[in-house]
């Protein structure tokens, strides 16, 4: 990154399927300051775009304009990072088709740079959190979906069209539940927040017995915390849904390992914060799988310590990175 100057900083924001968060954040990703509001989903793609325009409204309100280097958006769902046109975002689809980059063209005062979420998260991953010092660094965010980024001597590898790290719709269990993008058994159906709530509504709802159906209010009101609370209660349909969540992340996190041997998997999302209980599932389905010793004994997870900034330091690294660059080349 190029030497900060004195009081620049980025707005960053964190666009997601619940919430949409924003931030204004210096090179040293230290957050000055920051907000959040539930996001305006099935409303319309321009009820959407106006909530986006407040939110970065009120983060440029608390920094001086002329402090402002850039505005990046970390969105959920898949996106062309030249352009910044999201296609068919399963968790957000009021944006289907739509880039903000374009959309706001210099109206915002600043650059505007959109990135994948968990992309942009494992940038800010490998800045200022577990992955310092990696050369080979996956993210992936388990939470309203499951999404990934990767990092090779610090470099976003975005594939051909900016879809690498689709971890999350890798298919992990053969005629497993239906995924919001379409097909079956993806890893987002198996073992996001959004798959082991809806798995266990499908079920209490069908008569299945469990402690669930006896502790909400209705079978809407099941989320995530319920289903592992009762398993870890002995609950037997809560115990099912969580162990195929644990190995539907094994067979995941084996074939990330195995595909780019990587120095360390950071795991970051509400789901994350279940790992001690994911963990020996996934670690024997290592253990067990891996095709040699090396994978074996290289396999490293950490959860993520950044908590709910990641994507926001990230959408901020984008912009000093952005800048750096430019700069390389007058």
């Amino acid at each position: 990154m190029r030497p900060v100057e004195q009081n620049e900083v980025a707005v960053a924001l964190d666009v997601g399927g619940t919430w949409t968060r924003a931030a204004v954040v210096d090179e040293f990703g230290k957050v000055l300051w920051r907000n959040r509001v539930a996001t305006l989903r099935d409303q319309g793609t321009e009820a959407l775009i106006e909530q986006l325009a407040q939110s970065v409204g009120q983060a440029c309100d608390i920094a001086a304009p002329s402090s402002i280097r850039g505005i990046a958006l970390g969105m959920a769902g898949p996106l062309d990072p030249r352009t910044g046109v999201l296609f068919a975002p399963p968790n957000l689809m009021e944006m289907d088709g739509v880039s903000l980059t374009q959309r706001w063209g210099d109206s915002m005062g600043a650059p505007v740079l959109v990135g994948n979420d968990a992309t942009l998260a494992a940038l800010g991953e490998y800045h200022y959190g577990a992955g310092q010092g990696c050369h080979t660094l996956v993210y992936i965010t388990l939470s309203t979906g499951i999404g990934g980024g990767i990092v090779v001597d610090g470099q976003l590898l975005q594939g051909a069209s900016g879809f690498a790290g689709e971890i999350g719709h890798t298919r992990v269990e053969s005629n497993g539940p239906e995924c919001g993008c379409g097909s079956r058994g993806c890893l987002e159906a198996v073992a996001s927040g959004t798959g082991i709530a809806r798995q266990a509504r499908a079920r209490v709802a069908r008569g299945e017995a469990s402690l669930l159906a006896a502790e909400v209010s209705s079978m809407d009101a099941i989320d995530t915390v319920d289903v592992f609370n009762a398993a870890a209660r002995q609950d037997r349909l809560a115990q099912d849904i969580v162990g195929k969540a644990a190995r539907g992340l094994g067979v995941g996190l084996l074939n990330v390992l195995q595909l780019l041997d990587p120095d360390l998997i950071v795991l970051g999302g509400s789901v994350s914060q279940q790992w001690p209980v994911l963990a020996p599932v996934v670690e024997a389905h290592v253990a067990e799988h891996a095709m040699n010793s090396h994978f074996r004994e290289s396999f490293k997870v950490a959860v993520s310590p950044l908590g709910d900034d990641i994507v926001m330091l990230g959408a901020a690294a984008l912009v000093w990175d952005t800048i750096s660059q430019l700069s390389a080349y007058p």
